[in-house]
């Protein structure tokens, strides 16, 4: 009866933040789970790589970029202003910057609510998160065996959690529970966490925090449960899983003896990786030696370096020592009585100073002793006059200080894709916190710096045209191309009854292939049914292109967009299956707009296979398009060497977005000039006053 109150305390606890008077906000996603292209670069900042015509049309882009987020919270728009460096310096890092290299920008950057470090170590464990499987998802505790180990944990009171637990997934709450391991766990109990084979590692991110552990899985409840078994049988448990830092991470920090420690290094993949569940506020571990100097564990130490895994070294930044000494207790009671203090303190500092380690910081003179200010350019800082105790004062003052002769040297603001982030974080802070500039009249200056027409006129105009022409889009398209876009674009989308009642949908979603493939072949698929069934292909090639391909009526996609961001390998390999791109979107739109705005290889694989841009249907084609993201980049796109050639005839929408190209950047209108010399243009060719973007 007493656990099962435990835990009725506990749903209990999280109801009352699950439904507040007051909804919580919720945070953006800024995780990032794929490397950044090239592509990708311009997607995360879409300002970064643009040459602005003049420095007012810059601050306003910026400016603009920020107010269209002024509807968040304020604690979301800062982490999105964080978000616009972090991306930045993970870009640099998967494209083989280091962090010293990184760190030489530092300077640059004005502390924003974080500072440059914590910004580049969460751009490192952005990269790292890709190697483990993590999840928001508390339906994950349905599956998962041997969680009686916890405190008051059954299968009925487990369904009851998952309830409560899913309707705060994905929204920033702040709640945290720890919870208990039970007081009498049996070996079966134990062994069962042993029967999660596939997904035995993947961790749980939720309120629920046990053993020092920001998350949960059955790997980290084994580990905090180990010593229930004998040594001899958690050698033979251990030999049957994998294990990664992260797990061995949590046996560090609570303790697990010696004796079970090394039979479970024996069985963790690389073992030199960053442990990502214990990375804290203050202090960063580069690989688990950092957690062992950081929690004075000689013996850990020592067994890591047979492994290859040592603490950091890098002076100008932080070492292994500077750790150690960071994490002295501050509290007097750690020093006063003798027979309390621990000797692993001096122990893991002379081990460290024995290897070669060296502190950053510099001595001092005060009431005529000797002091040590200990202070790691990347991490905590401590005072030798908080320890008490003689002996490791005395060895404290023994240490061989990194003075600033190791420092960084800090490189000035230039063109690199980590000063521009810097620079439009610092524009996007001044928006936010300048409450006396309205964000409408900064969106009529960027038009009318642009010349481009408001909104709401523009709407308006296509509004009467709809209603008062029987040929709307003959219309809009004699006035500009993009007006026909717009206007597509508007039109409201299909209903929520033909999204949620397929038969069809719910054969793909459960991978039952061939039942989709017999139901392609003899019934025809809607619209919405078409173009999921196309979203879908482009993520599983092999098993949906036989059932695209087997369509009894083949309904054209509402959009081909989404060709725009697959990578090249996946357009090389729709060829390879013979994947037919002559396909149109049901406006009679080809692959030629979403291959353009991907890269030019693209375009080059569709022009060998003997097709042609489309130009002679209303609405954008693939030569306004390109002109159009040229002027947003502020430098014309690579493709458009390769569809020039194969326009016949130069429209008026070509014209006037060349103009404005000529007009913002003289330079790549020049460009432009040498690709054709019928971009020649008078003086009166008037830049165009509408646009679209192709999201």
């Amino acid at each position: 009866m007493k656990k099962f109150t435990l835990l009725i305390v506990l749903v209990i606890t999280i109801s009352v933040y699950l439904y507040p008077t007051k909804k919580p906000s919720s945070n953006i996603n800024i995780e990032v789970t794929h490397a950044l292209n090239d592509n990708a670069v311009e997607e995360v900042f879409p300002l970064s790589n643009r040459k602005f015509a003049s420095n007012r049309l810059k601050e306003l882009s910026i400016a603009d970029a920020q107010c269209n987020e002024s509807s968040l919270d304020f604690g979301t728009q800062v982490a999105n202003i964080h978000n616009i460096l972090i991306q930045a310096l993970e870009y640099e890092l998967r494209n083989g910057k280091t962090a010293r290299e990184l760190l030489a920008y530092s300077k640059q950057y004005k502390t924003f609510y974080q500072s440059y470090d914590d910004l580049l170590h969460q751009a490192k464990i952005r990269i790292e998160q890709e190697k483990y499987n993590f999840t928001l998802s508390a339906d994950i505790l349905n599956s998962w065996k041997g969680l009686t180990v916890i405190n008051g944990f059954s299968a009925t009171n487990i369904a009851m959690l998952v309830q409560d637990l899913k309707a705060i997934e994905g929204v920033s709450h702040g709640l945290k529970m720890n919870l208990e391991l039970g007081n009498e766990i049996s070996k079966s109990d134990v062994l069962a966490l042993l029967e999660n084979d596939d997904n035995f590692n993947t961790y749980l991110k939720s309120p629920l925090q046990v053993g020092g552990s920001p998350v949960l899985s059955p790997s980290i409840l084994f580990i905090l449960t180990a010593r229930t078994l004998s040594v001899d049988e958690f050698k033979q448990a251990v030999s049957l899983k994998k294990f990664n830092v992260n797990d061995v991470a949590i046996a560090i920090l609570n303790n697990l003896p010696y004796e079970y420690f090394e039979h479970l290094v024996k069985h963790t993949q690389a073992l030199g990786d960053m442990p990502l569940i214990v990375q804290g506020q203050d202090n960063y571990y580069a690989n688990l030696a950092d957690l062992a100097a950081a929690t004075f564990n000689v013996k850990i130490l020592q067994l890591l370096d047979k492994y290859g895994v040592q603490p950091s070294s890098e002076l100008g930044v932080a070492t292994g020592l500077d750790l150690a000494v960071a994490n002295l207790p501050e509290e007097k009671e750690a020093y006063i009585d003798a027979d309390r203090f621990s000797e692993k303190y001096i122990e893991t500092i002379k081990y460290l100073v024995e290897k070669g380690y060296k502190a950053h910081g510099a001595s001092y003179q005060r009431d005529e002793e000797s002091v040590i200010f200990f202070g790691a350019p990347n991490g905590r800082n401590f005072h030798s006059s908080k320890v008490l105790n003689a002996e490791l004062n005395k060895t404290l003052h023994q240490l061989e200080l990194v003075n600033n002769n190791y420092s960084i040297e800090q490189l000035p603001p230039d063109d690199s894709l980590v000063s521009k982030a810097i620079e439009m974080q610092e524009l996007r802070k001044a928006v936010l916190n300048d409450t006396s500039e309205s964000c409408e009249n900064i969106r009529k200056e960027l038009l009318a710096e642009e010349g481009f027409l408001e909104r709401r006129e523009v709407y308006k105009l296509i509004e009467r045209i709809t209603q008062e022409q029987s040929n709307a889009a003959d219309q809009l398209h004699a006035i500009d191309p993009a007006l026909v876009n717009l206007w597509r674009d508007s039109q409201p989308e299909l209903n929520l009854s033909e999204r949620s009642g397929s038969d069809f949908l719910t054969m793909l979603r459960e991978g039952r292939f061939q039942a989709a493939l017999e139901y392609s072949y003899s019934t025809p698929l809607t619209q919405f049914e078409t173009d999921r069934l196309l979203s879908l292909l482009l993520g599983d090639i092999e098993n949906i292109l036989p059932i695209w391909n087997a369509r009894v009526a083949s309904i054209s996609p509402s959009s081909l967009v989404i060709f725009k961001s697959i990578s090249f390998d996946t357009w090389e390999f729709l060829q390879k299956e013979k994947f037919d791109f002559s396909i149109q979107d049901k406006f009679g739109n080809d692959l030629f707009v979403p291959a353009a705005l991907n890269s030019a290889k693209a375009v080059k694989l569709l022009l060998d296979l003997g097709l042609t841009p489309e130009f002679g249907k209303v609405g954008l084609d693939v030569l306004d398009l390109l002109l159009e993201k040229s002027y947003e980049n502020g430098q014309l796109n690579p493709s458009l060497g390769l569809i020039i050639p194969q326009v016949k005839i130069f429209e008026p929408s070509h014209l006037s977005r060349a103009a404005r190209i000529k007009r913002f950047f003289p330079d790549e209108y020049k460009k432009l000039l040498q690709l054709n010399e019928k971009f020649a243009l008078e003086d009166d060719v008037a830049v165009n006053q509408f646009r679209f973007v192709m999201r």
